[in-house]
């Protein structure tokens, strides 16, 4: 009577063990690389996010109710011909009539978050007064950075041409992201009327 042999050989388990040895970092190498494709993904989405909301609304807000380009005290920029206009040069204003003291808004950035703001003059202090501020965009997630607005009027019978463009970029804090760094660039032209 034989004995009935109970278990694996030797050359059995090794064979297994090399096969899990090979599989197992395979696997973890793959779902590695899946998850670092999903977070660039996920970088590049919001950014192009945030960015299309903030470029929608400076198109729309500007091409809905701007009607000059106006200085800090209410006086009119950009209105004569050949003459430009830069928010390099300081505060860039929108006046939204033409009245001696308009109401206004403008765009700015702070600390990587775009800021529209609405000012009305206070006749009784004789100075601007901010109505309200909306911040459009998450610095906590996406900055806007080389923001530029700047205006151009090239003669008599053409309406200012309005242009602006600015980076958005994602805010990653780990700190080896240097290789996902996301920045998607805006730029558009827009006419006053």
């Amino acid at each position: 009577m034989k004995l009935q042999k109970s278990g694996f050989t030797l050359i059995e388990i090794v064979v297994v063990m090399a096969v899990m040895g090979i599989l197992l970092p395979t696997v973890f190498s793959v779902m590695y690389i899946i998850m670092q494709q999903q977070l660039a993904a996920h970088k590049l989405s919001e950014t192009k996010q945030q960015g299309d909301l903030v470029m929608n609304y400076m198109k729309q807000t500007i091409t809905q109710e701007a009607g000059s380009i106006a200085s800090t005290s209410g006086f009119a920029k950009c209105s004569a011909p050949n003459t430009t206009h830069s928010s390099t040069l300081g505060e860039f204003n929108f006046a939204l009539d033409d009245s001696s003291t308009p109401d206004m808004f403008s765009f700015r950035v702070n600390a990587g978050e775009l800021v529209f703001e609405k000012y009305s003059f206070a006749p009784l202090l004789g100075v601007y007064q901010t109505d309200s501020s909306l911040n459009l965009n998450n610095s906590g997630t996406v900055a806007i950075t080389n923001f530029l607005i700047e205006c151009r009027k090239r003669d008599d019978y053409s309406f200012p041409l309005v242009s602006f463009s600015f980076d958005a970029t994602f805010v990653d804090t780990t700190p080896t992201a240097q290789e996902g760094v996301v920045t998607l660039h805006y730029q558009t032209k827009i006419k006053l009327r």
